[in-house]
């Protein structure tokens, strides 16, 4: 009845429909998925995940899905617990790149268009290598494979809306410096992995609500959950790392890391690279990764590294990690990796120097 009264007790414009859906939606959670790939199996499982948990009460959850063999696919996730995939395809799209920027630009575009709303959120899934560039030869890229095509950060950066509330990767190794740095202003917040994710990926069904309360809530929460399903499992499926960060600190962060690293010499040629915390793991994984605040630790014995430890508690608002990953232990974690260069990665070093975080930290005076 009530519902009737709000369709005839009065005529509305147009406008005036628009704004009150406006109203009523409070938060949209969107996820790209980028699964014309190795993935695709685990993004079936992942959609099943989110429409078994899925309660329309706490906002909208809206799935963009490049799965190899389907067309692209824009769905509305709704309540269901069978096997099939069940939500409403809102619109598909003739075949595309999902990893062509211009896509994903127009993606978001579309969904916002379609579903307004006072806040929006988003999740990014597929297959990430931190900040590499992308290439046309090897599994190089920073985000997403639609079947060997790959967008590098700086692709990512103008492709993503600027009005997130926050962004999760579920895909590998993106809670980089250099990657946050690179997307700092993009969102408040970023939920990801200095790690790689192992390919089941998020539990959806565990942390769907999560994704609709306050982040300073909700993400927490989500990194617990995350932490707890590996926890149950056993070998190497028991591997699992995230970090939450606030971006906003992220610029004192690096004026905090340039100042020391200006005002300190490196002893070690190598900086000790063989000695710091790995945070890669996977023996395919094209670049290394390591541990932030055992980079310094290693290489600044002695030094008081407060200030850095300081400013690294104000980015990494909350992280998990547990004991081991891929059988391999992890015995610092500060919640974030970095690069450390190396002269065999020469080849990917002009692109590293046209990364923000290259210069705004002090890294230019190691490369």
């Amino acid at each position: 009845m009530g519902i009737l009264v709000f369709l005839f007790s009065c005529k509305r414009s147009e406008e005036d429909i628009f704004v009150i859906k406006k109203e009523e939606l409070k938060k949209v959670v969107i996820v790209y998925m980028s699964a014309n790939n190795s993935l695709a199996f685990s993004a079936y499982t992942n959609i099943n995940q989110m429409e078994e948990a899925f309660d329309q009460t706490n906002g909208k959850l809206i799935v963009y899905a490049k799965i190899f063999g389907q067309q692209p696919t824009i769905y509305e996730i709704s309540k269901d617990s069978s096997p099939q995939i069940v939500s409403r395809k809102v619109k598909v799209y003739n075949d595309h790149d999902a990893s062509n920027p211009d896509i994903m630009k127009m993606i978001f575009s579309d969904i916002q268009a379609l579903y307004p709303a006072k806040t929006y959120a988003a999740i990014l899934w597929s297959h990430a290598t931190n900040w590499l560039p992308k290439s046309a030869t090897i599994s190089l890229r920073s985000f997403s494979d639609d079947n060997g095509s790959k967008m590098d950060v700086q692709d990512l950066k103008y492709a993503l809306p600027n009005n997130l509330e926050y962004l999760i990767f579920d895909a590998c190794s993106m809670a980089s410096t250099e990657v946050l740095y690179e997307l700092k202003d993009k969102t408040r917040y970023i939920l990801a992995s200095p790690t790689e994710v192992l390919s089941v990926g998020l539990p959806y069904n565990r942390i769907e609500k999560n994704l609709f309360e306050d982040p300073e809530v909700g993400l927490p929460a989500i990194c617990d959950n995350y932490y707890r399903y590996y926890m149950t499992q056993s070998g190497n499926n028991q591997s699992a790392t995230f970090s939450l960060i606030k971006t906003e600190k992220l610029e004192q962060l690096a004026q905090t890391t340039r100042n020391f690293l200006y005002q300190h010499s490196f002893t070690y040629p190598d900086f000790r690279r063989a000695e710091v915390q790995r945070l890669d793991f996977d023996p395919a994984s094209p670049m290394s990764g390591f541990d932030f605040m055992d980079f310094f630790e290693k290489n600044f014995p002695g030094i008081s590294l407060q200030g850095l430890q300081d400013a690294v508690n104000d980015v990494v608002l909350y992280q998990v990690h547990t004991p081991n990953f891929l059988g391999k232990p992890i015995n610092r974690f500060s919640g974030l990796s970095c690069y450390i260069p190396h002269p065999d990665n020469e080849w990917a070093h002009p692109f590293y120097r046209s990364l923000g975080w290259y210069r705004a930290a002090g890294f230019d005076k190691m490369l």
